[in-house]
């Protein structure tokens, strides 16, 4: 648990929600892959949620957190959207031209308003905040 946010919230764990979960790169990549080639898939996105089996109502890797490893395909946009919970990406491999623009508002067309960049380089990490739109641009 996590002693400084519990102390700090006043509360005590009373039972364990979750337990550690192991996802093996051999089996992430070849379930992309099936996506990759399904009928019927998104075209802009290769995604493989990381549930747990102790959150399956949800699907989340716990009771407060979701996970999701993502491939974006080279010339490929995932349109604008937004999530209600802060956005952690960690990217793990990019080239040059795969970026994410981030802003709080969207235009008529759908469009993120006065965008921030944040360029994927391998081993970096952007937080974005609960309710900012955002977009995955892979050039």
């Amino acid at each position: 648990h996590d002693e400084p946010l519990m102390e700090y919230l006043g509360v005590e764990p009373r039972k364990k929600k979750f337990r550690p979960t192991v996802y093996k790169r051999e089996a992430l990549l070849e379930r992309v892959e099936e996506i990759k080639h399904a009928s019927g898939r998104s075209t802009n996105r290769l995604g493989v949620l990381l549930g747990s089996a102790d959150c399956d109502q949800t699907k989340t890797l716990t009771h407060v957190l979701w996970s999701l490893l993502n491939s974006i395909p080279a010339q490929s946009v995932q349109r604008p959207h937004r999530h209600n919970s802060v956005a952690l990406d960690l990217c793990v491999a990019a080239k040059p031209g795969v970026y994410t623009l981030m802003g709080c508002d969207i235009d008529a067309q759908g469009f993120v308003v006065d965008p921030i960049r944040c360029d994927w380089v391998p081993g970096g990490v952007f937080v974005t905040p609960p309710g900012w739109w955002h977009s995955h641009h892979n050039e």
